[in-house]
């Protein structure tokens, strides 16, 4: 696996090959259209520039062959607005991420006004990557309720293990199999207890937590997949607000709308494993919680890699082969 840091580098690479290719088709076509300059753009440009030129072909590529299935489908993004409108492309800050927007790449028009936004993966379809700590209360942040004090206590003494193996500047690799045992195992129990109770409390969880992981905004999934050789489109139709006509022009081909879930079937940790819950919710949804180190070092804190291993089985997918 990528370390992070190659994991920034590659998927800001991407973020800024598919705004520009996007870019040059749309303007190719005689619409107006005009990047927002911000700091995201100018970062993710730099990134992009470090790579040879048979990897940044490699992105362009993947970002070109999705043109021709998403401008059928979003007709505003090759349809000029009223007198003067010109089609903004913008980077999304890592902080909107934060907030709840998940989107990358934001194509805007104002008069009239219509936006859409895609979501960049470059080999890696992670959704969060949150964390849990001693003092750090998912429930809060995720979903808008505390944890309790049944929880705070329950991860107590893991914490205080793990601050005892900092002091003794212990790296994961030196703690073996314990890892798993004392941290990862205890603490992923603690956070299923915790968050099977939060659920039979307040009934709009499977929702909320659904929201915490895809945003609030609706947008289409772009997948670089490189070992299999092609790139993936999904469709977040929230709301039903991607896939409109825009000017009079229609859609070639309709995006199904997509419902929130509404309760939660199953949190089981995964067959054979330590470190990975999966979680099954109603509407075809399905998670994987998988727990890890974020570095070589013992932290304070504990990574997660947030996947959806099911989507609702009407969601847009298309398969396009290199």
């Amino acid at each position: 696996m990528a370390s992070s840091g190659k994991q920034v580098k590659n998927g800001k690479a991407f973020e800024y090959a598919i705004a520009r290719t996007y870019y040059d088709y749309i303007s190719s076509m005689g619409i107006p259209v005009e990047w927002v300059e911000s700091d995201a753009l100018r970062i993710a440009k730099s990134f992009y520039d470090t790579f040879q030129d048979s990897d940044k072909q490699r992105f362009d590529n993947a970002a070109y062959n999705t043109i021709s299935s998403l401008v059928k489908i979003e007709p505003g993004l090759i349809t000029p607005g009223k007198k003067d409108d010109v089609l903004k492309i913008a980077l999304n800050s890592d902080a909107s991420g934060e907030v709840g927007d998940v989107r990358d790449v934001v194509f805007s028009h104002v008069n009239p006004s219509w936006e859409i936004g895609f979501s960049a993966k470059n080999n890696n379809d992670a959704v969060k990557h949150s964390r849990l700590g001693k003092d750090l209360d998912f429930g809060k942040v995720w979903l808008g309720y505390a944890c309790s004090s049944t929880y705070w206590n329950d991860i107590k003494p893991i914490f205080s293990l793990i601050e005892s193996h900092i002091a003794q500047g212990y790296t994961w690799n030196d703690l073996g199999a314990s890892k798993e045992k004392d941290i990862y195992l205890p603490i992923l129990k603690a956070f299923r207890k915790e968050l099977l109770r939060i659920c039979s409390e307040y009934s709009d969880v499977p929702k909320k937590l659904i929201k915490y992981l895809i945003g609030t905004n609706p947008f289409y999934k772009i997948i670089k997949d490189d070992k299999h050789n092609m790139v993936v489109v999904k469709a977040f139709n929230i709301k039903g607000k991607l896939n409109k006509s825009y000017m009079g022009c229609k859609s070639a081909y309709r995006v199904p709308k997509i419902n929130y879930p509404t309760r939660m079937v199953e949190l089981e940790f995964k067959q054979n494993s330590n470190n990975t819950l999966n979680m099954i919710l109603d509407g075809g949804w399905e998670i994987s919680f998988r727990i890890h180190s974020a570095s070589r070092k013992v932290e304070r804190s504990l990574k997660f890699d947030i996947n959806l291993l099911g989507n609702p089985p009407i969601l847009f997918t298309q398969y396009i082969f290199q």
